[in-house]
């Protein structure tokens, strides 16, 4: 579950979230299952590294400290499961733009071989 909640709050997440998700008025998107079932969370055989995050984030954020850092952490773990390049990497932190988010080749939809 820890891992789950870390991909669904993730910077890779968010920014497939832009593109596979329908964009409503008022720059809302529209969440329904049917979006959700085109995006592969891949498995993870040890949650540990994602309990122990989690739990720090949680505590550092009711101490109203910043948990930037280990957002980070969780984010680069997400992308080293995920297998980004250095660009893709950049690409989804903000540090470099293209026009569209789907010029980048982050397969993130499912495919026949379930993971």
């Amino acid at each position: 579950m820890e891992y789950l909640t870390a991909f669904l709050n993730s910077k890779l997440f968010k920014f497939a979230f832009k593109d596979y998700f329908p964009e409503l008025l008022g720059d809302t998107f529209e969440l329904r299952k049917v979006f959700f079932e085109n995006i592969t969370v891949k498995t993870v055989e040890n949650e540990t590294f994602f309990i122990e995050k989690l739990n720090l984030i949680e505590q550092y954020k009711a101490s109203g400290l910043s948990t930037k850092i280990l957002e980070n952490e969780v984010d680069e773990m997400i992308f080293d499961l995920y297998e980004l390049t250095t660009a893709e990497r950049s690409l989804i932190a903000g540090e470099t733009s293209l026009s569209a988010p789907s010029e980048l080749s982050i397969n993130l939809t499912s495919s026949s071989e379930s993971e």
